[in-house]
């Protein structure tokens, strides 16, 4: 994720849309009992912002059903021990956020360093940072 473009992107997008029958059915099939839907329109992607026991999600679907992307908003002690040990030498953990793209695992977290600094790190499932961009 672009860190300078999430607010953009946040606001700018359609959230008056009618997400097809499809895209709903595989929703419902793959989270039982979500709490709170509310659905918007990204592109040509339809996305399900959602509570699923007690953790904020977001779910993107293709118009055709399949999911593209699952984001779940981690508390820090979920986080695998190998990504928190990278993280902690950039700084302090405030955020996390697990990615899913398949079958291809990401963390996105935010860490403050001892001058305050924030800064957005993506890390791998492996513990390799992938991209750090100050904030």
């Amino acid at each position: 994720m672009d860190a300078k473009h999430f607010f953009t992107k946040l606001f700018s997008a359609n959230k008056s849309t009618h997400t097809p029958p499809v895209v709903l059915t595989r929703f419902n099939q793959q989270f039982e009992h979500p709490l709170n839907v509310e659905w918007q329109k990204i592109g040509d992607q339809f996305e399900a912002l959602f509570y699923k026991n007690e953790l904020e999600h977001i779910a993107r679907y293709a118009p055709t059903g399949e999911m593209t992307n699952l984001k779940v908003n981690l508390p820090l002690e979920q986080l695998p021990e190998n990504i928190e040990a990278e993280a902690k030498k950039h700084g302090e953990l405030m955020n996390v956020i697990r990615i899913e793209n398949g079958k291809i695992l990401k963390f996105e977290l935010i860490v403050r360093d001892r001058q305050m600094n924030r800064y957005f790190l993506l890390i791998s499932h492996e513990g390799e940072v992938i991209e750090k961009e100050k904030l």
